[in-house]
């Protein structure tokens, strides 16, 4: 019979609650079977619980990896198309074109403005113009508290995770 964690769990912790006084020497030795195959059905969940930890984090790491890869090659893609899109520009510039067709697509150079701020400009921008983005530093507030600095919202929280080994 294949039990979940959970019911094997309750069924140890059931059988080891009954009264050992209570029991035949028959029944004794019935129960400390029944608690050692138990205890086999408990190591062979907790193997084979951990065989899938490693092979979905396996898979995971592998994503990751492909997604990577992809990303990357998703960013050589657009240089190409960056690229090629400025050499057709350069071309229709130098010649005097602003419209072309083809057959069944057309290019055209269309004006735009954008705002170019230069880097020693930011110190200087009036705070309307600022983006300020706020995030607490976790590390210092944690050493901080530690030391017995109380700060108002804050506190250190106690966590528990499960390692697989």
């Amino acid at each position: 019979m294949n039990h979940s964690f959970q019911s094997i769990q309750e069924e140890i912790r059931n059988m080891l609650e009954l009264s050992d006084e209570e029991l035949t020497d028959e029944q004794r030795a019935t129960l400390d079977a029944y608690l050692d195959e138990l205890g086999q059905q408990e190591a062979d969940k907790i193997d084979a619980f951990c065989q899938f930890i490693r092979i979905e984090s396996a898979r995971a790491k592998a994503i990751r990896e492909e997604a990577a890869y992809l990303s990357k090659r998703a960013r050589a893609a657009e240089n190409r198309i960056s690229g090629l899109k400025e050499h057709y520009m350069r071309t229709m510039l130098f010649n005097g074109l602003s419209k072309v067709a083809g057959n069944t697509h057309k290019i055209s150079l269309v004006k735009s403005k954008s705002v170019h701020v230069d880097e020693d400009a930011i110190d200087i921008l009036p705070v309307e113009f600022l983006k300020i983005e706020r995030s607490p530093i976790k590390t210092a507030i944690k050493s901080a508290l530690e030391s017995g600095k109380e700060i108002a919202g804050c506190s250190i929280v106690e966590t528990q995770s499960l390692r697989v080994s």
